[in-house]
């Protein structure tokens, strides 16, 4: 089956006039009706941008082609083509979903296109739910294609050339032998000593979530998302999925994207100096040069509701490699079975009742 997740009608096909979806499969514009495709040319040339292209209004989104969503239940901002109607919110599955016109966005330069199809993507969520051992079996066995969603996940990345002047107080862990009243015993002690410098560093892609739709930690489990598989953003990629809106400002996520570089500096310096403990340590960091991309990653997203409360999973819409063999990863949160929990819980307060009494019959309490 293709993805066919929305109602697109900004990409006819030439042959019978049907709406057009994004193949994940073929890379290609698919007709569901005839079959037919469109191939699409990957533009690779990705380009980073400057600082001032943050408040450039050029690069908002035409909303000739798109409409802007919010959700009221849980206050996600998603888009979505001109004519597709946002029936319930991708991440809580909440029929309260507001046109947001209004809303002011940055247009996305750079995207990771789905390359994972709809049934692809529900397979893997389905292998993921059966391994969930402590959760109810109804939940272990509930995935319908409909209630899963292709949707791009903005993040800010953001490159830097910088040069950072350092001062400050290192220690290094040391133990020495010790003699007191006859007995020699290990001592341990920390060997500070004083630091300073400089140091140049290129900064490549740091990655900052634009949205608190999905956590960091759930993308950090998602990674890797490859830069070969970037390509400058095209509007047909968006037929038949979701765009998730920014909700986190550039210049806010700027910032967090220094702390990340300084916390990388900060490492490379205690290396370089031996060190394993700190006192103080002051960077003074400067940007040589510096510039961002606004980037989408393929995330397919469901809300499901598991007795009165949701609980999401994220599929990665790439393949990634782990060694020789290919992956589709899942994170996510699930319900668990009260009995299950209660079995688990008798099953190893009896395995320690035996284990005990197999050590006191061996005589380890004697």
């Amino acid at each position: 089956m293709k993805d066919v997740n929305a109602q697109i009608n900004q990409y006819k096909c030439p042959y019978c006039g049907a709406n057009m979806v994004f193949d994940a499969q073929s890379g290609n514009l698919f007709c569901p009706h005839c079959e037919s495709q469109i191939e699409l040319e990957r533009d690779k040339n990705v380009k980073e941008r400057d600082f001032s292209d943050f408040t450039k209004t050029e690069n908002a989104w035409d909303k000739e082609k798109v409409h802007s969503y919010k959700c009221i239940n849980c206050g996600s901002q998603t888009v979505m083509d001109k004519s597709a109607i946002a029936a319930t919110c991708p991440f809580c599955g909440s029929a309260v979903v507001v046109d947001s016109s209004a809303l002011v966005s940055v247009r996305p330069d750079t995207v990771i296109p789905f390359e994972v199809d709809n049934d692809t993507a529900v397979a893997s969520l389905l292998k993921w739910r059966k391994k969930r051992l402590l959760a109810p079996n109804s939940f272990q066995k509930m995935v319908k294609v409909d209630e899963i969603k292709g949707v791009y996940h903005p993040m800010w990345t953001f490159d830097g050339y910088t040069t950072t002047h350092y001062r400050g107080r290192l220690g290094k862990t040391r133990t020495r032998t010790v003699t007191h009243n006859g007995k020699t015993h290990t001592q341990t002690y920390i060997d500070w000593f004083n630091v300073s410098g400089t140091r140049k560093n290129v900064f490549d892609d740091v990655l900052i979530s634009a949205s608190q739709t999905i956590n960091q930690k759930s993308l950090d489990k998602l990674q890797p998302f490859e830069q070969s598989k970037y390509c400058v953003y095209s509007d047909q990629y968006l037929a038949g999925y979701i765009a998730s809106n920014y909700t986190v400002a550039p210049e806010t996520a700027f910032e967090l994207a220094k702390d990340k570089m300084k916390a990388v500096i900060q490492n490379e310096i205690m290396r370089h100096h031996n060190a394993d403990k700190v006192d103080y340590l002051h960077l003074d960091m400067h940007f040589d040069g510096k510039s961002f991309k606004y980037l989408m990653l393929p995330i397919y997203v469901t809300a499901t509701k598991f007795k009165q409360k949701v609980y999401n999973q994220f599929v990665s819409g790439v393949v990634s490699q782990k060694g020789k063999k290919s992956q589709i990863k899942v994170v996510g949160k699930s319900p668990l079975s009260p009995i299950k929990v209660t079995l688990l819980s008798i099953g190893i307060a009896i395995g320690v009742g035996i284990l005990g009494w197999l050590m006191y019959m061996a005589g380890f309490f004697a």
